[in-house]
């Protein structure tokens, strides 16, 4: 992977699947890191490959972001959907709860669960939740914006009657969570830890199974849900940056409204 058309062609991979300019410069800068660990040639930056990388976002920047929001019905209609798709009846209450967690707290995935099975420590960990009779408060202890560590804290309120409740699905979720696992808040039956690719391949396929439209429609989308859903209710430009934490008024780019049908 140190040699120069190794990166490149890990980059054209990279794009291949999809995935943004800015996601492939944590890639580098990881290998660029473990490179040098091991004493090896580090060729990260080179001629071609910050070329490819400065090329990659360029086309980025003239090609507007094409993700739909996952407002309140459409989270509907994958909560329903992942009845038939997840493999047991523990993954489905597992799923739901992660599902509406990142629609209500306006969640980035990675703030919400593991980087990968092995990940114990990564996403919420099930001592930063307070479950209390009508609202559930998360403290979450770093974000993409919180770089220091001063934390914030989400509360989520009891919605009656809705199937998506956030506080509901939790609490649906923390009755059949394994005792004494992990400490990261989202597990399987097993005790490991549910992964972004997990999350991301399930709600791909519970996206098809719902029968919506699934360009667009990613793990992000949830976030920009949140943002769209809050401005459609005519909450103003500072709540909805306080709801996604946002520390500029960047929410404005999340707010989406024409994409809402």
């Amino acid at each position: 992977m140190g040699s120069i058309p190794s990166l490149v062609g890990y980059l054209s991979h990279l794009r291949g699947m999809g995935r943004v300019a800015s996601y492939a410069r944590k890639h580098v800068a990881a290998i660029a890191f473990f490179v040098k660990a091991a004493g090896g040639r580090d060729n990260t930056g080179c001629f071609l490959v910050r070329q490819a990388l400065k090329g990659w976002q360029r086309l980025e920047g003239a090609r507007p972001d094409a993700r739909r929001p996952i407002d309140s019905n459409r989270l509907a209609a994958i909560w329903e959907a992942l009845g038939a798709i997840c493999a047991s009846p523990a993954e489905v209450l597992l799923f739901r709860a992660a599902f509406s967690l990142a629609f209500y707290g306006a969640f980035r995935v990675g703030e919400l669960v593991a980087r990968s099975k092995t990940d114990d420590g990564g996403g919420l960990q099930w001592t930063d939740l307070e479950l209390q009779e009508g609202m559930l408060a998360i403290r979450l202890a770093r974000s993409k914006t919180d770089q220091l560590g001063r934390g914030s804290r989400i509360t989520l309120h009891r919605c009656p009657g809705e199937k998506v409740c956030p506080v509901a699905n939790l609490e649906a979720y923390m009755a059949i969570r394994p005792v004494g696992a992990g400490s990261a808040l989202l597990l399987h039956s097993d005790a490991t830890p549910l992964s972004r690719y997990q999350f991301t391949r399930v709600l791909a396929k519970a996206v098809a199974a719902a029968g919506l439209p699934p360009g667009g429609l990613t793990p992000h989308s949830f976030r920009i849900g949140a943002a769209t859903t809050a401005a459609a209710m005519g909450l103003g430009g500072r709540t909805v940056q306080r709801i996604g934490r946002w520390r500029s008024d960047c929410y404005k780019r999340y707010v989406r409204l024409e994409m809402l049908n």
